[in-house]
């Protein structure tokens, strides 16, 4: 049996299985310390930045492939092995279902994940960074959740309610920049490391921000250190609540 307190830590996903599919190479990180969790899932390919400075300079393919990224944050419950995940905040909008798996150890330890009401198995690896804090923030009109270990962080910041992304992909799988994408990329998602009281961005998804500081511990406590849609560079507090 599955309880609460056999899923706090960061895992890392190995793979994930489904009918027709099969997928190993996804970069999946997901941080969990009590009911809070963070969840991050950036594909191997990116577009090519050559030339850009910012999100603004991207074509619509670039941003197409972008898209491909996920990230969620909330809470979690259990029951009889089953975890639910609550999306309170989901990079591509409200979900169309419920988020929940059966879960369960194999003989080597690692956590198996069978999808309840969609037909998929993940197997997920414990990381030694165990998770020991976790707090809903809020920042520049988003909320979301910090989790963190002594040597990294998963942070996801995003607005509750958003409608699915499914017509901003269309739009750029058209070839068109559809109004909304500076909005849709103001929220993010980010997976690091601490480096002294910086926290360093090794999968965002905006690329941008990745192998830069976008947390930063101060006497006051946390800010997040944000590049717009166009490249500005701005300071913010992050608050708990």
């Amino acid at each position: 049996m599955i309880e609460i307190t056999d899923l706090q830590a960061h895992w890392r996903r190995d793979w994930i299985k489904a009918p027709g599919f099969e997928d190993a190479t996804t970069r999946v990180h997901w941080m969990q310390r009590g009911a809070l969790y963070a969840d991050l899932r950036i594909p191997t390919d990116r577009p090519d930045l050559t030339g850009a400075a910012s999100l603004a300079d991207l074509d619509p393919a670039a941003f197409a492939v972008l898209m491909r990224a996920e990230g969620f944050a909330g809470t979690i419950t259990v029951d009889d092995s089953i975890c639910t995940w609550e999306r309170r905040i989901n990079w591509h909008g409200v979900p169309d279902g419920v988020d929940a798996g059966r879960m369960s150890f194999n003989d080597a330890g690692g956590l198996i994940e069978a999808g309840v009401d969609a037909d998929y198995t993940e197997l997920w690896r414990k990381m030694p960074d165990a998770p020991s804090e976790a707090q809903r923030v809020a920042c520049d009109g988003m909320e979301g959740v910090l989790v963190q270990s002594e040597t990294g962080f998963l942070i996801g910041l995003g607005l509750p309610g958003t409608p699915a992304t499914s017509p901003l992909i269309a739009a750029l799988e058209a070839g068109r920049l559809p109004d909304g994408l500076a909005a849709h990329f103001r929220t993010v998602y980010a997976w690091g490391h601490w480096q002294d009281d910086d926290g360093i961005a090794d999968l965002c998804t905006n690329p941008f921000l990745e192998t830069r500081p976008v947390l930063r511990r101060t006497g006051q406590g946390i800010t997040f250190e944000i590049v717009d849609f166009d490249g500005q560079e701005r300071s913010l507090a992050l608050t708990q609540f």
